[in-house]
């Protein structure tokens, strides 16, 4: 008695952007489980976390900084610098960690290195844009209005800021895989940066030659654009986005040739 076979079907090779594309879903649902799956609040956490610092600084500086504050809320002031800011810092910082945290997904031969920190950087953009307009809503609420008629200046500003994230984000990942205690010095960088970036107070009201060194600052030139743009009668006068835009490519430049310089020792330590 003969036995049938069934009919040959030739196994289907997928794309490499359909690769790719299936790497980067499984890193972004992964990400997603280590980020809130911890959390009772679980995605209410991000916005919530903004709001408990804005209330404390509300509190403690409204009154002061409410009356040097021209054309601008303070409470929109807040949500225009801490929300941007807050993304950066966590796309830089979360990079620390992704090649420990990521080896038992980086053993596929499919996954890179860079794919990891792609998710992550994307996962943050997703969160905490989302988390602006929330709190731009809730402000709206309370009749705090957010001028949007220049949104496209502020979608600029927050793409390039991804951008400028992302290059930073990769030199963090080399800088976390060999620098050991280093990291810790990290975190308190990124302190000392939070409060020469203007987040919480006005730069206008530090005095020269202070003023001319923070501007210095790339951060600073983003930000209060976006201020700007939310509340036109903001001061804009010492606004450079090219001097940005020129950090921008540096810190890409830099991230990518510096993982390309060791991206064999990454590969062979998966």
């Amino acid at each position: 008695m003969s036995v049938q076979l069934p009919p040959y079907r030739p196994i289907k090779h997928r794309s490499g952007l359909k690769v790719m594309g299936a790497a980067f879903h499984a890193l972004l649902m992964r990400e997603l489980q280590t980020r809130f799956g911890g959390y009772r609040l679980g995605y209410l956490w991000a916005p919530l976390e903004i709001i408990f610092q804005m209330l404390i600084f509300l509190v403690i500086f409204g009154v002061i900084i409410e009356r040097a504050l021209p054309g601008m809320s303070f409470p929109l002031f807040l949500v225009a610098g801490m929300v941007p800011f807050r993304m950066f810092q966590t796309i830089a910082t979360r990079s620390l960690g992704a090649v420990e945290a990521n080896q038992g997904l980086l053993m596929y031969r499919s996954i890179k290195h860079i794919d990891v920190i792609i998710a992550r950087s994307a996962l943050e953009l997703i969160i905490y844009f989302i988390t602006f307009i929330i709190l731009l809503i809730g402000l709206a609420f309370f009749n705090d209005y957010a001028s949007l008629e220049n949104f496209h200046i502020v979608l600029f500003c927050w793409i390039t800021l991804f951008m400028f994230s992302f290059g930073v984000a990769l030199i963090m990942m080399i800088i976390g895989y060999y620098g050991g205690e280093i990291n810790k010095v990290i975190s308190i960088l990124f302190t000392i940066l939070y409060f020469t970036s203007g987040i919480i107070y006005p730069i206008h009201v530090i005095p020269e030659p202070y003023f001319s060194y923070l501007l210095y600052n790339p951060f600073i030139h983003n930000i209060e654009l976006i201020r700007h743009a939310l509340a036109p009668n903001y001061p804009a006068y010492h606004i450079d986005m090219s001097y940005f835009l020129k950090w921008t490519i540096a810190v890409n430049f830099l991230g990518l040739l510096m993982y390309k310089a060791v991206e064999r020792d990454l590969i062979r330590s998966k």
